[in-house]
């Protein structure tokens, strides 16, 4: 044991020489645009309180941007792209159901914050996407109490058009309303669907980018992107549409849609010039956590392969955009138990190439399950000073914390917020391991997941057990290397080798 600490403190001394020599200025990457980050998903309302109302706000978020990414590289995740769950006005907790999509919901602050935010993030070389919702609106958007009025009234339809009336109820999803027809809301009778055959409503949807684009985002998570049609290829024209429209304001527009379903059903999405989440390999059922479960990293390294070069197959500017869980799924600390494979589920994900999600408190290993407002609950900051740590969300069950916050956390050299910290200080000496085409490499050894991006070597043991094999390229050296056991992976002559859970990164 005595060992293994002193082999952790060496470890934790070499990491921060190379931040202090590769990184004096923070997190430095080659230039690029929000197209090639790494992000940090917030849920704003229980991120962090600036006012002391219980509620997280975007000021909060403005007071913690040096945790995100700090020019000074201390006490910083080292992130550079920031997405925000929906900001606009909405009379529920998570704000999926818009009542006015050119204002900023007073319980966040006001489009002064917002701008501020933006500003402050541009400073510290963050991007920042947010949540766009156009599947539906609230029941509440004065579009619908609109469309209600024209119908109850005999009125001529303008609004009313914006939405899918019918006059008989046209299967499940569609709810009774004035004048004896019904409206299609397909998630929750409070969202009425929009209509997107409506030119006007369309030269709304543009408005609406347009104004946001202005205000300074990089782009958009583009909410629901399966269901804004029930007919595929009406979606994909939709979108297609949409990208152009975002493209005309903003060449660069980093724009990233949720298909929440299995690859045949997202893949041609990326058709229509959207990235899309990678949720096949998300989720406590998904290709990830069965590979660090069964510990074939041969057959992650080709599923890597696969699913990036049908990707390019699609559209060569695709984005694969990976993640462990989200503000809908079980958190990830919930079904990576042991802290070796947390570690390691990490930098797998971490370092495929792409545009790569961090869930607020995944560093943490904040864990939830169930109900959605599980999921959400607040940012452990401390374990002692509770200052800016909300209030969770109303009808939580779930008041587990993790063992520690961030500030103990970051005193920690072998907790999971160091390691991730290690992760992308690593990672961010490479950029082709953000845009590289992949490539699998065989190393005979099955526990062992080797890929290539461009001219990096990243090789993962998903075993319990060190692992000594043949290099699989040839001239490459040792860049960096993560071991969440202390033990030093290394190179001899024309072998490498890798201890349990470890990444060794060649270039």
């Amino acid at each position: 044991m005595q060992n293994k600490k002193v082999t952790i403190i060496l470890l934790t001394l070499l990491f921060v020489a190379f931040l202090l020599s590769g990184c004096a200025s923070g997190i430095q990457l080659s230039e690029h645009t929000a197209a090639n980050r790494n992000f940090y998903q917030i849920f704003v309302g229980s991120f962090y309180d600036s006012d002391g109302d219980g509620l997280g706000d975007l000021r909060g978020i403005t007071h913690k941007l040096d945790y995100l990414n700090n020019p000074s590289g201390k006490d910083t995740l080292g992130v550079r792209g920031i997405w925000l769950s929906p900001i606009n006005p909405s009379p529920t907790y998570h704000k999926y159901d818009v009542t006015d999509y050119y204002s900023i919901d007073p319980a966040f602050g006001t489009m002064e914050d917002f701008e501020e935010l933006i500003a402050e993030a541009n400073k510290r070389g963050i991007d920042i996407i947010i949540d766009l919702v156009l599947n539906h609106t609230s029941s509440q958007h004065p579009w619908f109490l609109a469309a209600l009025d024209e119908i109850r009234n005999d009125k001529e339809p303008f609004y009313r058009d914006f939405y899918n009336f019918t006059e008989t109820r046209s299967g499940s999803g569609y709810y009774p309303t004035v004048g004896g027809l019904f409206y299609e809301a397909h998630f929750w009778s409070e969202m009425p669907d929009l209509n997107m055959d409506n030119e006007n409503l369309r030269a709304e949807i543009a408005d609406i980018a347009k104004f946001w684009l202005d205000k300074g985002v990089a782009g958009f998570r583009l909410d629901a992107v399966m269901h804004i049609y029930r007919s595929e290829a009406q979606n994909l024209e939709f979108w297609s549409w949409f990208v152009d429209v975002c493209k005309e304001v903003k060449d660069d527009v980093f724009l990233v849609g949720e298909v929440w379903s299995n690859e045949m059903t997202i893949m041609p999405y990326f058709e229509t010039g959207l990235s899309l989440f990678n949720f096949p390999f998300a989720n406590h059922d998904g290709t990830i956590n069965k590979a660090v479960s069964s510990g074939n990293g041969e057959r992650l390294a080709q599923e890597i392969e696969r699913y990036a070069a049908e990707i390019y197959r699609r559209s060569p500017s695709g984005i694969n955009c990976v993640f462990l869980s989200n503000h809908d799924t079980g958190r990830s600390a919930g079904f990576l138990i042991e802290p070796e494979k947390k570690k390691l589920a990490a930098a797998i994900y971490l370092m495929i190439p792409g545009n790569p999600f961090i869930y607020y408190g995944e560093e943490i290993g904040m864990t939830g399950a169930g109900i959605d407002e599980n999921k959400r609950t607040a940012m452990f900051w401390s374990n002692t000073d509770k200052t800016g740590i909300t209030r969770n969300p109303h009808n939580t069950t779930n008041n587990r914390t993790p063992e520690f916050g961030v500030s103990e956390q970051f005193d920690d050299p072998d907790s999971l917020l160091s390691y991730y910290r290690q992760i992308l200080a690593l990672k961010s000496k490479h950029p082709d391991i953000f845009d590289g085409r992949v490539t699998w490499l065989n190393v005979e050894n099955s526990g062992i997941c080797a890929i290539q991006t461009g001219d990096v070597v990243v090789m993962h043991n998903l075993t319990d057990e060190s692992i000594e094999v043949a290099l699989p390229v040839s001239g490459v050296k040792m860049s960096g290397f993560l071991s969440p056991t202390g033990e030093v992976a290394k190179l001899s002559g024309d072998m490498i080798f890798i201890p349990p859970y470890a990444t060794a990164v060649l270039g």
